[in-house]
């Protein structure tokens, strides 16, 4: 990665959804690797339509290894509900030692994340029905 990263002016946002046909602690990408741009993470949220709670294991990935970086429960019908808010996983306490370490001039934090890397994630309780795991993960894209 360069010593400095120059704005490209475009912003991108990534949705991808797990649902009954995937399969229980498999990674599946919520931010796929991008080749040529560094990308500045400001947020990651999940919502649920499971009746149960779930235990999401997040990862960051090289390309050829994934390294686990946390574990964060997803209650039931978060985000799906008015008494169940969607969970902010890169605001999350249990994130912070990766996501929330640097911060913009306006003190907004964020994560680079390198190009070629990605960030995973895997769940381990199966989704039956019409339940699904919905993931937004939002940012910059930068050139290096």
């Amino acid at each position: 990665m360069a010593s400095s990263l120059t704005f490209t002016s475009t912003a991108f946002a990534q949705a991808v959804q797990f649902d009954s046909g995937e399969s229980t602690n498999t990674e599946y990408d919520i931010l796929a690797a991008d080749a040529t741009y560094v990308r500045r993470v400001y947020g990651i949220s999940c919502t649920s339509t499971d009746a149960g709670a779930q235990t999401v294991k997040i990862y960051l990935h090289n390309g050829t290894l994934s390294f686990q970086i946390f574990t964060i429960n997803i209650p039931l019908n978060s985000g799906n509900t008015t008494s169940a808010a969607s969970v902010d996983i890169f605001g999350s306490s249990l994130g912070a030692s990766a996501f929330q370490k640097q911060r913009d001039a306006n003190g907004v934090p964020y994560f680079n994340l390198p190009n070629g890397w990605k960030i995973t994630a895997s769940y381990g309780t199966a989704l039956t029905g019409a339940e699904v795991l919905n993931f937004l993960t939002f940012g910059e894209t930068y050139g290096a």
